[in-house]
Formats: structure tokens, C-alpha cells, sequence
């Protein structure tokens, strides 16, 4: 429920001031980084304000939050932080997942891994991966690179501590749920946790060393490389194999170096289409022949 102070100013901020505040805050606790934050009124205090101004409104993390609650951490100090975020001057704001004792689930679309070292291999380059614990009773590691539909990273994750550019345009945190944009209601990437074991990709539109990747949850998931060949699948699980997905140049290959593969209403794979002669090419602007929605030059017509 929310609360109401005595000039009757609710504490529910709008979508478009707080966006202002994590853009101004390098999308972290000003104070150490964090990126699992709360909104907090510096001066005035949420008590005496009027008017939520983004900017007397800062990012602090839980920990700091409690600190300054108590008196530890002085309101001048978070002021002075405010001046210079400790996000923009790293370039960077970071947080952790929570994960458990037991080998993580990952969805990335509708593709599920269990027990698979490496979930997307890229002409060699590892995207997606879950390393052992490094010592009993720790917990396993997540490690992926994560880039937007221009192959520029949006989003790292290493040994379970995600981090991510200040110079994305939108980098949203609420509850459980991560949610990066590149402009007002163009979303990159949504990824959910469900501690102690599952994470989950629920959006994503990707590129990375020429081949693409696009993904809903419970919709197909899309791979197309570099020469054209794409895969096409409404679900696949994959179970104790080395590598999840494999793309080259010239293939893709599935539950590589043992394990178990299962896919249902699956295209398969297709061969890059070269149309004839008498074939009436698409127009840059035009919807592109794969189906997926978007116009051609930003999807298929890129590969050309």
C-alpha cells in the first residue's frame, strides 16, 4: 500500500522520473555500486517533499539504505556521492544472483539446459556458461555475455555478479526481474531469477559475431547465423551435454559431446534462400520473409 506524507505526496514515483534518476545515478547505488536499489528522497526527505524531484532523488542499495537509516552513513556523505556516482565512475553497476547449492536451470526462451557446461557457443566463443562450485558448499557459477541486436554487450554476468554499462539508455531493476531498453518502450533483454535454481531469459534480441539470436518466453526461439542458416524451435531441452547450442559460420549443431537432446515442432535448420531471377527482391523497408516482424533491413537484410 502506498504511503502518503502530510502534504498528501504518495511514494509512488512515475515511470518516467525514475528512469531520469537511474540514468542519472549510472543505474546503481550512488554510494557502492549496487544495482538491486531503492528510491530515496535526499533532500528534502520524503516526509517534507512536495514533489518527487529527480533531482533530490538518489539510487541506494539496501545495505546503504539501512546505514544511512541509522545514522552510520550521513546525508551529506550521499549527497556528495549523488555529485559523482560511484556507477559513472567505474562505468559500471553490478549486483548479485542468488543461487543455490544444486546445478542452475537456464531458460533462454524456450530453450531449457540442465547440467550443460556451455549453453551457446559462438564460433568458439563461450555466451552462456555454469562453472562448478569453486570450493564445497559454494554455490555453481553463471558466467555470459550478453549484447543488443547491434552486437554491442548490454549485459555481463561473471561467476554469478552481473554487471552492466552505464552507457546503456535504460537499465531497469524491479523485484526479481532485470529489464534493459535502448529507447522508451524498446525492450533488449528481460532476465528473471527464481532462486535457488532457475534463471530465466524471458526476452532477448541479440547479435553477436554476425549471428543472431531472439527469444521470447513460451515463443520459438530464433538462431540465425552468419551465412544464413537458421533454427527455428518452439522447445528444446537439453540435458548433460558439453555444449547446449553450437553455431559456426557454416552450421549449428545441438547437445554437443554427450548428453540427451529433446525438440518438439521444430523447423529444423534452413539454408540460406537466394532468390531467382524473376524472384521480386525485398525492399529494405519491407517485412522480412523469415516472418519474425520486423522490417528487413533490421533483421534478414543485414546478413547481405
Amino acid at each position: 500500500m502506498a504511503r502518503i506524507n502530510k502534504f498528501g505526496l504518495t511514494d509512488t514515483i512515475k515511470d518516467g522520473v525514475k528512469r531520469e534518476i537511474r540514468q542519472r545515478c549510472g543505474f546503481g547505488c550512488v554510494n557502492c555500486g549496487n544495482a538491486v536499489y531503492q528510491y530515496e528522497h535526499v533532500e528534502p526527505t520524503f516526509a517534507e517533499a512536495t514533489e518527487h524531484n529527480p533531482n533530490h532523488i538518489v539510487l541506494l542499495c539496501g545495505g546503504c539504505h539501512d546505514r544511512v537509516t541509522r545514522k552510520i552513513l550521513s546525508k551529506e556523505t550521499i549527497k556528495l556521492r549523488s555529485q559523482k556516482p560511484y556507477c559513472l565512475n567505474q562505468g559500471f553497476s553490478f549486483g548479485p544472483f542468488d543461487l543455490g547449492l544444486v546445478p542452475p536451470k537456464i531458460k533462454i526462451g524456450t530453450l531449457l539446459c540442465e547440467d550443460v557446461e556451455t549453453l551457446i557457443r559462438i564460433n568458439g566463443n563461450s555466451i552462456f556458461s555454469i562453472h562448478p562450485p569453486e570450493v564445497d558448499g559454494a554455490p555453481f557459477r553463471i558466467n555470459a555475455l550478453l549484447a543488443d541486436r547491434e552486437g554491442k554487450e548490454i549485459l555481463k554476468i561473471v561467476d554469478n555478479e552481473w554487471v552492466t554499462t552505464t552507457e546503456n539508455w535504460d537499465v531497469e531493476v524491479v523485484g526479481r526481474r532485470i529489464t534493459i531498453r535502448k529507447a522508451l518502450g524498446d525492450i533488449v533483454l528481460i532476465l528473471r531469477t527464481e532462486p535457488p535454481r532457475n534463471l530465466i531469459i524471458e526476452r532477448l534480441e541479440m547479435e553477436y559475431l554476425g549471428s543472431k539470436i531472439t527469444c521470447r518466453e513460451n515463443q520459438n526461439l530464433k538462431v540465425i547465423s552468419p551465412t544464413g542458416y537458421v533454427l527455428n524451435a518452439s522447445a528444446i531441452e537439453i540435458f548433460g551435454s558439453k555444449v547446449g547450442v553450437d553455431i559456426n559460420n557454416e552450421s549449428m549443431s545441438l547437445g554437443v559431446g554427450g548428453g540427451s537432446v529433446s525438440m518438439s515442432m521444430t523447423t529444423g535448420y534452413e539454408p540460406p534462400q537466394i532468390p531467382s531471377q524473376g524472384t521480386k527482391k525485398t525492399g529494405r523497408n519491407e517485412q522480412c520473409p523469415c516472418k519474425s516482424g520486423k522490417k528487413f533491413k533490421k533483421c534478414c537484410g543485414t546478413l547481405c
